[in-house]
């Protein structure tokens, strides 16, 4: 990869071709987080901020898909919580709308952070800047 072309990176192959590492899901000691190692970083930004839409009332995915195989993480709305079941383990959890909302938005700005602190151009990459507005995170520019 050559970090002065992720400026120019598209949506689909930032999303799906670069970055990939591990996605840690927990609450009170429940984890929940897929077990394999490889998750597509930017996908899993765009699916946690599709489940805060849906989260509150809006119109979007209650899921996170992984697309390097047919494993998911299901929501479903229940008054002010959230009820988390993976397809990949035994176990769930609940959590409140809020809780789920604040601890998206902070994975993405953290992550979106380390990410473009480590390769420079990808802050100027629109589909980026884009999801850091999302979440109140404004990118510095190089």
């Amino acid at each position: 990869m050559h970090s002065d072309s992720l400026a120019a990176v598209s949506r689909a192959d930032l999303r799906w071709e670069y970055f990939l590492g591990t996605l840690e899901i927990s609450h009170f000691g429940i984890e929940i987080g897929p077990p394999w190692g490889w998750v597509p970083l930017f996908d899993a930004m765009y699916c946690v901020r599709q489940v805060m839409i849906f989260a509150k009332g809006g119109d979007a995915l209650g899921k996170i898909d992984f697309t390097e195989n047919d494993e998911s993480i299901g929501f479903e709305l229940k008054g002010n919580s959230l009820h988390v079941v993976p397809s990949y383990l035994d176990s769930e959890l609940t959590c409140a709308v809020d809780e789920f909302i604040s601890a998206g938005s902070a994975f993405i700005r953290r992550e979106l952070i380390r990410v473009t602190s480590e390769y420079r151009s990808l802050a100027e990459n629109s589909h980026a800047r884009e999801l850091a507005r999302e979440v109140s995170l404004e990118l510095p520019g190089i």
